[in-house]
């Protein structure tokens, strides 16, 4: 996966979810986290959104640039 991907993901990370890194340090305490289902629900829906806005402007600028 690609550094702006990973990036967009661990912003969505970040705010829905309070995971500061996506990074594995070994210690059970620290890499695992609780979280509630409707903020996995929102991460999630915020990335479809992301996904859903990069497909339409590769696919406008591809058009664009057939015109």
């Amino acid at each position: 996966m690609n550094d702006e991907r990973v990036e967009l993901l661990l912003a969505i990370a970040r705010r829905t979810l309070d995971i500061d890194t996506f990074e594995s340090t070994g210690e059970l305490d620290t890499d695992l986290h609780e979280v509630n289902i409707g903020d996995v629900v929102q991460a999630l829906e915020a990335a479809y959104d992301a996904g859903l806005l990069v497909g339409y402007r590769i696919g406008r600028s591809e058009c664009m640039e057939s015109s």
